[in-house]
């Protein structure tokens, strides 16, 4: 540097330490400082981005940040300021080393997991879906019992067929699952001639996947019935469709057993964290892939079509978890709670599943 030239003031310590945290005070304690730097933000002080806030309902998030704040954090944070401060080292000196302690260890902070508010989310967003689906069910369902002989023998084989059927048109499992669904609405609605039982559920097949395939992969009526009803006219499965519709009033979606089994599942997963460890090969997916033969064989017995759909799909949830838990009394007494369903409702339809599971 040239002579002459001045040095530019420095600012001491604390006054950097002030100009960097202004607000604070420079007798802070140095845990103090670490353990905000360290904590991780507040969630409810966080902005969410609009992929997730699109993905949940206003109503969801806003009661999500009414949450309290975590009592550990403050614990933690009174702990740390009723800590004494650090005297000069005894070793240094010269003294005696210091005896060993014989507190016990402070417990360090429970870590959050992720699924503190993702999971909270999800569980929320699954009992308004759950909501809204019971309430759909509860306004179109008409459950009742076969009276004709003839129908209740060739039930079965149809339902079996429609769950069997060659999928030439890669339909989604939801589709065959809501074409059972209607063609089930049906027959306990009006009485249908035994030789019409294959028309009606070809018919039905169609419908569903109107309601549920995207347009560009509903096939054109002539591929359809080549494939799955060769001995009918075009013209005669679109009059059973129109028959059909006019039966049920027009309105075909309503929850199916396979909707409810998916949701009751994910709420049990979200709720008891452990259950996975329980499944075979610890995977969700292929648990619940078991769980959907046992409810479709369920679906064949036409005893069993005097229950709702989202009853039968708890029974075969909470059969399960008798099977895989010693302790589902919980479990089993929320999953009644949130879907409405009687302890007696439940027991009959629970003997009824049972006895169609042994022939599984």
């Amino acid at each position: 540097m040239a002579s002459g030239g001045r040095h530019a003031p420095q600012n001491s310590a604390s006054e950097v330490r002030s100009s960097r945290r202004p607000g604070k005070s420079s007798d802070e304690s140095l845990g103090e400082m670490a353990l905000r730097c360290l904590l991780p933000s507040r969630p409810w002080n966080v902005s969410l981005s609009a992929a997730i806030r699109k993905s949940f309902s206003e109503a969801c998030l806003r009661d999500a940040l009414r949450l309290p704040a975590p009592s550990w954090t403050r614990s933690v944070r009174a702990g740390m300021r009723a800590r004494p401060a650090a005297g000069p080292d005894p070793a240094a000196a010269g003294g005696p080393p210091p005896a060993p302690s014989t507190q016990p260890p402070v417990p360090s902070p429970p870590r959050l997991m992720q699924k503190t508010w993702e999971g909270f989310l999800d569980q929320r967003r699954l009992l308004a879906y759950l909501t809204q689906a019971r309430g759909r069910e509860a306004r179109l369902w008409r459950g009742g019992q076969l009276q004709q002989a003839e129908i209740c023998e060739a039930f079965r084989e149809v339902v079996l067929w429609l769950l069997r059927v060659e999928n030439i048109f890669d339909f989604s499992q939801n589709t065959f699952s809501l074409a059972l669904t209607i063609f089930s609405r049906l027959l306990v609605s009006v009485k249908i001639k035994k030789h019409l039982l294959h028309c009606v559920t070809i018919t039905s097949l169609r419908l569903a996947t109107k309601v549920n395939e995207e347009e560009e992969l509903i096939p054109r009526v002539k591929d359809f019935i080549k494939h799955y009803g060769s001995g009918y006219s075009p013209n005669e499965l679109l009059r059973m469709e129109l028959a059909i519709l006019d039966k049920l009033h027009w309105d075909l979606y309503i929850g199916t057993p396979l909707d409810f089994l998916f949701t009751f599942h994910a709420l049990v997963v979200l709720g008891w964290p452990h259950v996975k460890e329980l499944m075979p090969q610890r995977n969700p997916s292929l648990h619940v892939a078991s769980l959907t033969r046992q409810l479709q064989h369920c679906m064949a017995g036409h005893q069993l079509l005097q229950f709702k759909g989202s009853t039968l799909a708890l029974v075969i949830i909470t059969l399960e978890l008798e099977r895989l838990m010693p302790d589902c009394c919980t479990p089993i007494s929320d999953l009644l709670k949130k879907a409405q369903v009687g302890i007696r409702q439940w027991n009959r339809c629970k003997e009824l599943v049972k006895e169609q599971l042994a022939s599984l």
